[in-house]
């Protein structure tokens, strides 16, 4: 089959590999019909999460079960399904409080060693542990396109807007106009939250936004500070949630919140390290809430349905769909900013 495999740090190629087998009773192997490239896979191209040369990439996928191991009982040969980019175990305290972002058997689709050395979803197979808890069925009338983000990014968005908990008047501040922070904005909106202001510095990224409904600040045209300012009576945002995962957004996410306000963490973050003043955030009473990875399994049945009856719809957010053999060009345009979100069709 055709995957997308890492050759060595910032290097990507397409190649022949072996189809994955069923291993173990819960196994399930999914044939892939869309794979989505994520900025997480962009951390593990450039060497922030480790990957040994030869691993395939990737962890969004929708398709359908090619075949299950003898432990399967929810999902059956044939399905349509979407994978969870990261493998729970379902057993664990954490799974059973809804935490399954904190499973204490942690896996994670194309995820290298420290994501238990799986390989990934850019594919024409994929193998997907513990299906059980790991697959859910996607309903007749939800396209692939849709599907696809629902393991991963938008029920990231759906979950991001849960830990804002925004009161009707709250002036809300997504920082990053990508996929993540699309995605939030989404889940803001169909929430009910009616002061939205989205900071990007790509314009066009800016635009798309725009058309929610939303407030939109180029922040490179525009100081951000001073722009939510204006636009609070001088406070600041009541709650800030950084959707991009750098230094830069971080730092941004302290300057324009408001004292008593609360700053929302859901990009990913690595190794990187910033210097706190720990008096100042004390005293301005700021809470930090680091998001973590999304607990996708407690929450991405919601996010189906809501997609299913058209409250969610991330399918504008499709900016590329390419052949697996252009993989390289769809992670530059992805890189680049020059697409939101590439999604790979194996079978092209």
């Amino acid at each position: 089959m055709r995957a997308v495999v890492f050759r060595g740090e910032g290097v990507v190629h397409t190649a022949d590999v072996p189809e994955p087998a069923l291993v173990e009773a819960g196994d399930a192997i999914v044939r892939v019909r869309l794979a989505g490239i994520c900025g997480t896979d962009l951390h593990v191209v450039h060497g922030a999460i480790p990957m040994d040369p030869g691993s395939v990439l990737g962890h969004e996928a929708a398709g359908a079960v090619e075949s299950v191991g003898a432990g399967v009982r929810s999902v059956s040969p044939g399905d349509r399904v979407v994978a969870s980019f990261q493998i729970a175990c379902g057993a664990c305290w954490f799974c059973r409080n809804g935490q399954t972002g904190l499973c204490e058997q942690h896996r994670m689709l194309g995820g290298g060693p420290f994501g238990g050395d799986l390989h990934g979803a850019q594919a024409g197979f994929v193998r997907v542990p513990l299906a059980d808890v790991n697959l859910l069925r996607i309903p007749d009338g939800v396209a692939d396109e849709a599907a696809v983000f629902v393991g991963d990014v938008l029920t990231t968005g759906v979950y991001a807007a849960s830990l804002a908990e925004p009161g009707a008047d709250d002036v809300v501040a997504v920082l990053g106009a990508g996929p993540v922070g699309a995605c939030v904005t989404r889940a803001l909106v169909a929430d009910g939250a009616r002061h939205v202001v989205v900071l990007d510095r790509d314009p066009a990224r800016l635009d798309a936004i725009a058309a929610f409904g939303t407030r939109t600040v180029d922040v490179g045209e525009t100081n951000p500070e001073m722009a939510l300012a204006r636009m609070t009576d001088g406070r600041g945002a009541d709650i800030v949630i950084d959707a991009v995962g750098s230094a830069e957004a971080y730092g941004s996410a302290l300057e324009i919140v408001r004292r008593g306000g609360r700053i929302v963490i859901v990009g990913v973050y690595t190794s990187q390290r910033v210097e706190l003043q720990l008096g100042v955030a004390w005293i301005r009473g700021i809470s930090l809430v680091f998001a973590g990875e999304t607990p996708v399994q407690a929450l991405w049945g919601r996010t189906m349905d809501r997609v299913a009856t058209g409250a969610l719809d991330p399918t504008p957010l499709v900016s590329h769909r390419l052949p697996i053999s252009a993989a390289v060009e769809g992670y530059d345009l992805f890189e680049r900013r020059i697409a939101t979100k590439v999604v790979l069709d194996p079978w092209a």
